[in-house]
């Protein structure tokens, strides 16, 4: 189950699926042919074809068993080493073993594993990670990314994952991310499916599938942006995010952004200086113009309920676009096909 199985765009695709044909008969013509090729190859194809389900179902097996994966004790995930000799705590992993809460996984460069989450996801290891079991609860899979990267992918109810990070924590919303972290603590995060929530003393970034964000140290999470924005619109952003870059970052961002980065654009909101959010709601609504209910108003005064409600739009919007590119040609302004 995840985010978009109720949401109509989801329900479009499956529609269309649905419609493709179940099979592609060949001409008739064809078959006399092929019969006589057939009669020599009776048996062998019925052995072939025999094997095919008992292996399929060996498959479907090892996926289920990879998917739910085992819990040796309590407070403790099973890890997998996938290449080179992690180490547990001082310990050389073998083929597999146990991560105890409080126990350390480190990779060098050489060396890769992968972490069972519960039962409801995995985190691959990447080479020079440093990485600790906080929690293993129902109600909270926690870990602490000291440095290094890891690759993170979990199907489960929003708010049961979470990584601790230097720079904050990033909130599972039910998707596939990519995280790193540097010998700094400053980092970066990448969503490939579904979406995640940053946060850092009440900062927050929400970043959707398709979109990046940087992290500091001190500062917490920066403004997301799309994987194809702009270099001028990411310097920009880091800017402003990072480097005291005020009004005119912000002046330059809201010229440098396209409809494609109304999601940079509705963060800003919350964060510019309310001076500013005049300008930036403006350039917003010229992008991507905001649904029923949202005023410009409310927008000014950050009124949670239409702020959400323009969220959702803009979200759609990107989910759609980045689901269906090079199927369909999705207008960034309305989300529909052009």
């Amino acid at each position: 189950m995840t985010e978009h199985d109720d949401e109509p765009e989801f329900r479009e695709l499956l529609d269309r699926a649905a419609q493709l044909p179940k099979s592609v008969e060949p001409p008739r013509d064809l078959w006399p042919e092929i019969e006589a090729r057939i009669a020599g190859k009776a048996r062998v194809r019925f052995r072939t074809w025999l094997l095919i389900p008992l292996a399929a179902a060996a498959v479907l097996v090892l996926l289920l068993l990879g998917r739910r994966g085992t819990v040796p004790q309590t407070g403790a995930w099973e890890v997998t080493r996938v290449a080179g000799v992690p180490l547990v705590g001082t310990t050389p992993l073998g083929a597999t073993g146990a991560l105890k809460v409080g126990d350390w996984l480190q990779t060098d460069d050489s060396s890769r594993a992968v972490i069972v989450v519960g039962d409801i996801g995995h985190v691959e290891v990447k080479p020079g990670t440093r990485i600790r079991l906080v929690r293993a609860q129902r109600t909270d899979h926690r870990l602490a990314l000291e440095r290094g990267e890891i690759y993170a992918t979990v199907d489960a109810p929003p708010r049961l994952f979470f990584v601790d990070t230097p720079a904050g924590t990033v909130v599972d919303l039910g998707c596939a991310y990519t995280l790193a972290v540097d010998s700094s603590g400053d980092g970066a995060i990448h969503v490939s499916a579904g979406y995640v929530e940053f946060d850092w003393s009440g900062r927050r970034s929400i970043v959707p599938l398709g979109f990046r964000a940087e992290t500091r140290r001190g500062f917490g999470p920066g403004t997301p942006y799309a994987e194809d924005a702009p270099q001028a619109l990411r310097h920009v952003l880091a800017a402003f995010d990072f480097a005291s870059g005020g009004a005119e970052a912000v002046r330059q961002a809201l010229a440098a952004a396209r409809p494609e980065d109304a999601v940079s654009l509705w963060h800003l909101l919350g964060r510019v200086d309310p001076a500013l959010r005049g300008k930036v709601y403006d350039r917003l609504a010229s992008l991507v113009p905001p649904p029923a209910g949202v005023t410009r108003q409310g927008a000014l005064q950050l009124d949670r309920a239409p702020l959400e409600t323009y969220w959702n739009t803009i979200r759609r919007i990107a989910w759609r676009r980045t689901i269906l590119k090079g199927i369909r040609d999705i207008d960034p302004r309305t989300g529909m096909a052009r």
